[in-house]
């Protein structure tokens, strides 16, 4: 996802959320932005971040 434009990220995410209903949605990533994003998107979400 971090060769999306912002506008399809959020899109993304919005799907994300919407997953999360039916069952856990797993998104691995190092770019921090993509976090705020998701944050923003899905004011639920929980990030875990790895040491």
């Amino acid at each position: 996802m971090e060769t999306f434009d912002h506008v399809l990220s959020e899109e993304v995410f919005k799907l994300f959320g919407e997953m999360g209903y039916a069952g856990q949605v797993i998104y691995l990533t190092h770019h921090q932005y993509l976090c705020e994003v998701a944050k923003a998107v899905i004011p639920s979400v929980t990030i875990h971040e790895l040491g």
